[in-house]
């Protein structure tokens, strides 16, 4: 056999009921898809991560991609704000805003749906945490229905961080938070929001 001498290992039974499952669906051995399971385990940890990490990962793309993201070279996107902003600056504010705002509905309603007991927000934020690429830190603090958010982004130019300024208002006001009070300086921006009604 393949990889020498086996070994019992103790497993939950109903981990074990849902592997031969998924083995009768796939049309493989149990076996071999126990193995695949952990040299797939092996590999995760060679890469310094885990599979729930992976796993979570891969569910984050997927989410990105159905909500229409596509990716684009940074230097690219930001050449553009930078050359339209001083002449579309109101247009291209409100188009990020709205784009945040959709963008935070669409989480909402894929994690959450009807499920409005729930709290969206450490979700949603770990979520901006991945797909922000250009951000090095994002963190909320919140205290009652009051939320401070930090977000560096140090290789963002001026135009770039106004615009990802309005992205955030637009992304809490769909979970209902309105801003109070921001500083908005080159790469960094700290907001207040307070929670009002939901927006729909």
């Amino acid at each position: 056999m393949p990889g020498g001498s086996k070994k019992l290992v103790p497993v939950r039974q109903d981990l074990v009921d849902a592997v031969y499952d998924i083995a009768r669906e796939e049309g493989k051995a149990p076996y071999d898809l126990i193995n695949d399971i952990f040299n797939q385990a092996l590999r995760a940890h060679k890469m310094g991560k885990d599979l729930s990490e992976i796993v979570d990962a891969y569910e984050l793309i997927e989410t990105e991609k159905g909500s229409g993201s596509v990716i684009i070279g940074s230097d690219i996107l930001y050449y553009m704000i930078n050359r339209l902003y001083p002449t579309e600056m109101d247009k291209i504010e409100k188009m990020y805003f709205e784009r945040g705002k959709w963008y935070g509905n669409y989480l909402y309603a894929k994690f959450f749906g009807s499920d409005s007991s729930g709290d969206a927000l450490d979700s949603i934020v770990n979520m901006l945490k991945f797909s922000l690429w250009d951000v090095s830190t994002i963190e909320y603090k919140r205290k009652g229905e009051e939320v401070s958010l930090s977000c560096i982004a140090p290789h963002l130019s001026e135009e770039g961080t106004e615009v990802l300024t309005y992205y955030l208002k637009g992304v809490f006001s769909s979970l209902g938070y309105e801003a109070k009070a921001e500083s908005v300086n080159k790469g960094i921006i700290m907001i207040k929001f307070t929670l009002q009604l939901k927006s729909q």
